[in-house]
């Protein structure tokens, strides 16, 4: 069995910390040529450094055949191990630097994408231009991504902590809000309770096949829920917010996306007396992600511009 201790201080003719980043890649991507493409090296002289790894640790990492890659007992130790010290060494680097006050290093990070584009994305531009030195891979997608296999720093998501396996740091409150536009209200009776919902128009919002048509309230401290139906149905919400402008009818938005609109008036906010059921943004990482100083800076920032 391999240990930590022998392939940490083993010598060779190439660079330690670039054989682990390299190991890691290959598994992390399941085959020699994306992980090259990861380290920027060819496949041929990934695979040649593998092979002097494996020789000069007296261990097989990986059981190669033509159809499949697959880690080995040891190779697992090496990669879990070699995740570690990677991490290790990428945090030294970012405290140094920061001690220094030149921040820099790089961020791998993913949001859902309506929130990444609206709220995340102007705060990474600031942020850029502030400390040039970072370099960011931002992904915006509304697919859950395991941020350990995937390599990824931060994971901002409105989410239910008890449903996480990380470690997390409150943002901001993901609030909702039943908005129509002024035009469209112009023309209406305008709703005093949830019943009186059901004489407009809903914009729906669809996803995999199932409708979300009812809205959880909260009134009085009292939960409770209100199906509602309408002719437009959409699987994306910034196309609902669209609509909803357009004066076709009335949807739950998320704030963020509409408050320009509600200051200015051109939407109006339906309702106000009952709280619809939100969540809470939170900033996700890994354990060994804990004393990045880069991180932390990053996530204090991003909580100080939404919460600005």
């Amino acid at each position: 069995m391999i240990s930590t201790q022998r392939f940490v201080i083993m010598k060779s003719k190439l660079n330690q910390l670039y054989l682990m980043k390299l190991f890691i890649a290959i598994v992390q991507k399941g085959s020699f040529a994306g992980g090259a493409r990861s380290v920027d090296v060819a496949a041929a002289k990934a695979s040649k450094d593998i092979n002097y790894l494996e020789s000069s640790l007296d261990t097989i990492l990986l059981s190669r055949s033509t159809r499949a890659l697959n880690i080995t007992d040891a190779g697992e130790l090496f990669y879990q191990s070699a995740l570690d010290i990677v991490e290790m060494h990428s945090q030294m680097i970012d405290n140094l630097a920061m001690l220094k006050t030149t921040i820099s290093g790089e961020l791998r990070i993913t949001a859902p994408a309506l929130w990444g584009e609206v709220v995340l994305a102007p705060i990474i531009i600031a942020y850029r231009q502030r400390f040039p030195l970072v370099k960011f891979t931002a992904d915006f997608s509304n697919d859950i991504i395991d941020i350990f296999k995937e390599n990824i720093h931060i994971a901002f998501r409105s989410t239910n902590l008890q449903d996480e396996p990380y470690l997390a740091r409150f943002i901001a409150n993901d609030e909702f809000v039943l908005c129509a536009s002024k035009e469209y209200l112009s023309s209406k009776t305008m709703p005093k309770t949830p019943q009186h919902l059901l004489e407009l128009d809903f914009i729906t919002l669809v996803n995999n096949g199932s409708q979300f048509d009812r809205i959880d309230f909260v009134h009085k401290n009292q939960p409770f829920h209100q199906h509602l139906r309408g002719e437009l149905h959409f699987n994306n919400k910034q196309v609902i917010y669209e609509t909803v402008k357009a004066g076709l009818g009335y949807a739950v938005l998320p704030r963020y996306l509409v408050s320009k609109e509600l200051a200015s008036n051109t939407l109006v906010e339906m309702l106000p007396d009952y709280q619809i059921k939100g969540a809470a943004f939170y900033a996700l990482y890994t354990q060994r992600r804990k004393e990045s100083a880069l991180i932390n800076h990053f996530i204090d920032f991003v909580g100080d511009s939404v919460n600005a």
